[in-house]
């Protein structure tokens, strides 16, 4: 058996889903679901992609990591807004240093603040992107609730960029 073939057969000893296949098995699921992502991680860049070309913003801009968010909170929000919004995001991940289980008490509620507001901002964000591009309040809660289905059909679909909402 190949190195991949042994590594895969020890994946399957350890993970109860892939728990009684063959190696051979095994290694066709993870491929499979890997292929399957990488789809779906190039279908939303396409997406993307889309959606900031309909706004009148160079589509390269929604690959960039931290600034996409910037970019795209200025076509739905006025002024530097989003910068909140990446600096709670930046807050929060410092304090916590991605692990939340060696808190004390008043960092753990400034963190839980922190993502509560994170998410009332990112429901506005999803109303105001949804109004920007002449949607209605539906839309809003589908790009909140289900973002990635959303924006692909944002950016599939004959949506065109009307504006800032107010």
């Amino acid at each position: 058996m190949s190195l991949i073939t042994n590594a895969l057969a020890e994946t399957a000893e350890l993970t109860p889903a892939l728990a009684g296949l063959t190696p051979e098995e095994t290694a066709f699921a993870v491929g499979l679901f890997t292929a399957l992502v990488i789809v779906w991680a190039i279908l939303q860049i396409i997406a993307d992609w889309k959606i900031f070309t309909k706004a009148g913003e160079a589509g390269w801009k929604s690959i960039i990591p931290i600034y996409n968010y910037f970019v795209e909170y200025r076509l739905c929000w006025k002024g530097l807004f989003g910068l909140v919004f990446g600096a709670l995001s930046f807050g929060i991940n410092l304090i916590t240093g991605g692990d939340a289980a060696g808190l004390t008490n008043g960092q753990m509620i400034l963190v839980l603040a922190g993502v509560i507001v994170m998410a009332v901002l990112h429901c506005i964000e999803s109303q105001k992107l949804s109004r920007a591009f002449g949607k209605g309040t539906g839309f809003g809660l589908c790009l909140f609730l289900f973002g990635p289905i959303a924006r692909l059909v944002l950016g599939f679909g004959k949506a065109c960029y009307v504006g800032r909402a107010l």
